[in-house]
């Protein structure tokens, strides 16, 4: 009994030591993740609301997907961030393998098993909820980027949807209140048009 107790209090002591190294990679690799996903958001908010406002739903169709690629870019940069401060520690002496234990945790996938060092058996969990986190933050970014997807989808077919809607009765407040929006914007500008 007093065997396991010694083995016990010196994992946790290996733990405690060891333990800011995983909270500081942890933060770093939350701020790259908030920050890459901030600036990606704000770039296709502008660029998708550019294109909605000159009628060119095909634009916002392409920053969505440009949007979607670069969120995939973050992911796999974070990973990598993950496996080089892996191996900058030593914990995963070859860096190619250190990669892919990062993106096996970062996934929870959990395929590659490495032999970790005493106290360091709580870093795949740490990586893990890294993972958890950024996974959630970037759904959450893709869910809002969505709503000018729709929009720009709605601008592109509605003659098509109001057609269908006409022949088959069907009443729908939220399409008639964007056709109703898209056709103010276009009396706007056929206004500003004739004032210059």
């Amino acid at each position: 009994m007093e065997i396991l107790n010694t083995t016990y209090l010196l994992e946790l002591l290996s733990f405690l030591e060891l333990a800011p190294y995983a909270i500081i990679f942890s933060f770093l690799a939350l701020w790259i993740n908030v920050y890459c996903i901030r600036q990606i958001s704000i770039n296709y908010e502008i660029r998708s609301r550019i294109a909605l406002s000159r009628n060119k739903p095909h634009g916002v169709f392409f920053n969505y997907f440009l949007a979607i690629i670069f969120l995939m870019a973050v992911q796999m940069a974070v990973i990598i961030f993950w496996g080089i401060a892996l191996n900058a520690i030593s914990l995963i002496q070859d860096p190619k393998e250190a990669i892919r234990f990062a993106g096996s945790c970062y996934t929870t996938l959990g395929y590659v098993v490495v032999d970790l060092p005493d106290g360091w058996h709580f870093i795949p969990s740490v990586i893990a909820l890294s993972g958890l986190f950024a996974i959630a933050l970037a759904t959450a970014c893709m869910l809002n980027m969505s709503m000018l997807f729709r929009q720009a989808w709605l601008l592109k077919h509605a003659a098509k949807i109001r057609a269908i809607l006409e022949r088959e009765n069907i009443v729908m407040p939220e399409f008639m209140s964007i056709e109703e929006s898209i056709k103010i914007k276009a009396e706007v500008k056929s206004t500003d048009n004739q004032q210059k």
